[in-house]
């Protein structure tokens, strides 16, 4: 899951689309666009193109998840296939579910975060570390190790917190014992694709449509800001006091807005013909989606067919008309060895 995360940045709006939807009195709060504001509209186009991206993103993602759901099955060793049933259940209605998603925007945002600012965090704590080392009377180059420890923390932390969203989890819990270190490792994964998979289909999705649908809406707006940011920047330049500095700073942001401008028309025009056909896609994966957890579904239900709960492997059953075995007879004593004879 990781470069495409950064273009998902907008799953943080899930949370309070989940909020509207939920709202006991039937009203979220109204959140006015920002298409008047100039640090939106300079990076409109980016955030447009980006969002588009990400529907294309989330349905290969769920694409690749369901094609594997088989194989997970297929890695089990003898379990007691009612306990991957509660598995499957628990894990597809968690990826529906307000709480799941919640975490999975924060993680998603908190993902995008780390992406985007890796390389300057790592820098900042390597320093600090080199510092210590310093003081110490040591050296050592800490940046690799560094950027490696906090980006399996952070992986680690966020799937701790999704996983204590899904009820597959507190299954696998209470029967790891029973079930075994192997085929609880191999469930882990299944339930973490199977909610990753139902999530978005059935949330992400539909929280991305509405964005590129509302990011189109501002078209015009933008244009309208980055035009009055021009002159803005243009009346700067004219103020007393403004050094050459200042006013080619000026003519960089005049030009950074020019470009911003000229880039609209055409990533508009990409998002239009994704969002036109955005309806029948999010149908479509849907249906696909639940076509692969039937499948799932009847497969457990056949090795739940072929490999009973509490079934042991056959013993060799002794024929029917053998005698049964004589008893064996006790060992004859051993003769008693005369005590050795000492000639002085």
């Amino acid at each position: 899951m990781i470069a495409a995360m950064r273009l998902s940045l907008f799953l943080v709006a899930a949370p309070l689309a989940l909020l509207t939807a939920c709202s006991t009195s039937g009203q979220g709060p109204v959140l006015p666009s920002s298409a008047n504001q100039s640090s939106y509209a300079l990076r409109y186009h980016e955030e447009l193109a980006a969002a588009t991206k990400a529907v294309n993103d989330a349905r290969e993602r769920e694409k690749t998840l369901t094609s594997g759901f088989a194989a997970h099955v297929d890695a089990l060793k003898k379990p007691d296939w009612s306990k991957v049933e509660l598995v499957i259940d628990g894990s597809d209605e968690a990826g529906k579910s307000a709480d799941f998603a919640e975490a999975q925007g924060e993680a998603l945002a908190v993902k995008s975060f780390w992406d985007s600012e890796r390389s300057d965090i790592v820098a900042r704590v390597n320093g600090g570390a080199q510092h210590a080392l310093k003081q110490a009377g040591c050296s050592a180059d800490t940046s690799g190790s560094i950027s490696y420890a906090l980006n399996e923390a952070i992986t680690k932390q966020l799937q701790k917190k999704l996983r204590s969203k899904n009820q597959a989890f507190v299954v696998l819990e209470r029967y790891k014992s029973s079930l075994g270190p192997h085929n609880v490792s191999v469930l882990e994964k299944l339930a973490d694709d199977i909610a990753e998979a139902s999530y978005e289909v059935h949330v992400a999705m539909h929280v991305q449509h509405d964005r590129v649908k509302r990011l189109i809406a501002d078209k015009s707006a933008v244009k309208r800001t980055l035009d009055r940011f021009i002159e803005e920047e243009n009346e700067l330049q004219k103020e007393p006091g403004r050094t050459e500095a200042d006013k080619k700073a000026s003519q960089d942001r005049i030009a950074a807005a020019e470009k911003a401008k000229r880039d609209i028309d055409a990533v508009v025009e990409q998002a239009e013909a994704v969002s036109k056909d955005m309806d029948k896609q999010i149908e479509a994966a849907k249906k696909e989606y639940e076509e692969a957890i039937k499948a799932l579904k009847e497969k457990v239900a056949e090795k739940k067919k072929d490999e009973p709960a509490g079934a042991s492997a056959p013993s060799t059953p002794a024929k029917a008309d053998a005698p049964a075995p004589k008893p064996a007879a006790p060992p004859a004593p051993k003769p008693e060895e005369p005590s050795p004879t000492f000639t002085p």
